[in-house]
This record gives structure tokens, sequence and C-alpha cells, in this order.
């Protein structure tokens, strides 16, 4: 298994974004696009929390809020690029992008990025 696999799951080529319906045989979606990953913030919080708290004894001006939003925002464009392939649809003999498909991974990710980000804020808050 390589690094990049620790971050991914499989799902189905008929729901590419719903985990819980994985196949080997599909190419991985990254698990920060998938429905299931509303519940499964944890590791991303503390990891962006960390990074924001070390740049701002770096970089005095890095104490804004937007700091951990362009973090969680970088964070869902990584996710959508690295899981391109898996994003495809089979559509007869041929796997393709739908645009309804990346929208949905699209709003998925910008929702996600948003939770996150606020997760970080207020993890942030309460540990101050």
């Amino acid at each position: 298994m390589t690094i990049t696999n620790v971050f991914k799951t499989t799902t189905s080529a008929e729901s590419p974004l719903d985990a819980s319906r994985g196949t080997e045989t599909k190419s991985t979606v990254s698990d920060f696009l998938t429905v299931q990953s509303f519940t499964n913030f944890a590791a991303m919080t503390g990891a962006i929390t960390a990074a924001w708290s070390g740049l701002q004894k770096l970089i005095p001006e890095a104490s804004t809020l937007w700091v951990p939003y362009v973090c969680a925002f970088i964070w869902a464009l990584i996710s959508i690029l690295i899981s391109i392939e898996g994003l495809k649809t089979t559509i007869g003999s041929s796997k393709k992008l739908e645009f309804g498909t990346v929208l949905q991974a699209i709003f998925v990710g910008v929702i996600n990025s948003l939770v996150l980000a606020g997760a970080v804020v207020g993890t942030k808050l309460v540990t101050s």
C-alpha cells in the first residue's frame, strides 16, 4: 500500500461518492469526498490546528482566521485532484467524468472544508 492510498477508499461505479459500496475493481476516491467523511474530521482538524499554531510562531501575521480556511480548501482541492480517476463513471464501455458527479464532489469538498475549518477555529479558541 502506498502512502497516497491511506487517504482513499474504493467506491462503486454506480455511486462514486458512497464509500459503503466499494469494490476492488473500481479506482479509489479520496475519503474526504465521500458522504461518510461528514462524520470523521479528527485527524485533519488536529493537523491543521497544529500547522496553524506552528505558522503563528513563525509568521505572526498567520494568526488571522483565514489561514485554517485556506488550509481546509487546499485539502479539498488536493482531495479532488487525487480522486479524478475514481470520480469517473462507466457509461457504456467507457469511463468518463460526468459534470454532475464532479459538481457533487466539489459541493461535498466545500461543505467539508467549511466544517473542518470551523472545527479548527473552534479547537484553537477552546485551547487558547
